[in-house]
């Protein structure tokens, strides 16, 4: 039985690199023959996509090929004939096919004079020599700029100093005159009390000690003036006999 062999390419007119492009081949409807698709899968610039179809066409049927070129220009690629299958199930293959596939590129094409010539070889880039130059120059302006700020603060002259302090004994006596005139018997006492346990703290003794007690009780007790008076100078005086001593 003859068959007849047909060979279409259908795709675009100018198929480019990664378009799909279907090969496909024509051929007549075998009698009382089953039609399978061999398989396909081409190594190179073409490449198929996935497995054959069959299309029948009344008394024809179209084996296609789905495909895509890589590198354009026109590449030959081998596509093999479908399997035909008798009622019997023996099985036949039809010769393979030899297709011509022209694959256009996605550049556009340019006219050789309309390239920019090359350009001749870049020079060397040198580095800037490093230098602490930068570096002293600020240092200089920072001295020329300190230097006078620096003598105008000391001619300011030194601080004032507080007054000196008078004589503690001056402080604590000066209002006892006052507190015994306004009935405050305690007010002298807490304060020949305080001004003898401060002086009495860098010099200790017995008799600063008993002192200290006749002031406290006095303090907690009837308020009498004239006791309070006397206890008071006797711890003013012994205060400041300590004090005395502190200073030489």
């Amino acid at each position: 039985m003859l068959l007849l062999l047909a060979l279409t390419l259908t795709q675009a007119p100018l198929p480019q690199v990664g378009d799909t492009v279907w090969l496909v081949r024509t051929i007549a409807a075998p009698t009382g023959r089953t039609v399978r698709v061999a398989p396909w899968n081409p190594e190179g610039a073409v490449e198929a996509l996935g497995p054959g179809l069959l299309v029948r066409r009344g008394d024809s049927i179209d084996v296609r090929y789905p495909a895509v070129g890589w590198i354009p220009g026109s590449h030959t690629v081998d596509v093999p004939g479908p399997v035909l299958i008798s009622p019997d199930g023996t099985t036949d293959s039809l010769p393979a096919t030899v297709i011509t596939v022209t694959i256009a590129s996605v550049l556009p094409r340019l006219p050789g004079d309309s390239l920019p010539p090359p350009q001749p070889e870049a020079g060397l880039v040198l580095r800037p020599i490093q230098t602490a130059t930068p570096v002293l120059i600020l240092l200089l302006l920072a001295t020329l700029v300190l230097i006078p700020v620096h003598l105008w603060w000391r001619r300011r002259g030194r601080p004032l100093q507080p007054p000196a302090a008078r004589p503690a004994a001056a402080r604590a006596q000066a209002p006892v005159d006052a507190w015994i005139a306004a009935g405050e018997p305690r007010a002298v006492l807490a304060s020949a009390a305080a001004r003898l346990r401060e002086s009495a703290a860098r010099h200790p003794s017995t008799e600063s000690a008993a002192l200290l007690q006749r002031l406290e009780d006095a303090l907690f007790g009837p308020g009498d003036a004239g006791v309070a008076l006397s206890l008071a100078e006797q711890a003013f005086a012994l205060a400041s006999e300590y004090e005395g001593e502190s200073a030489s």
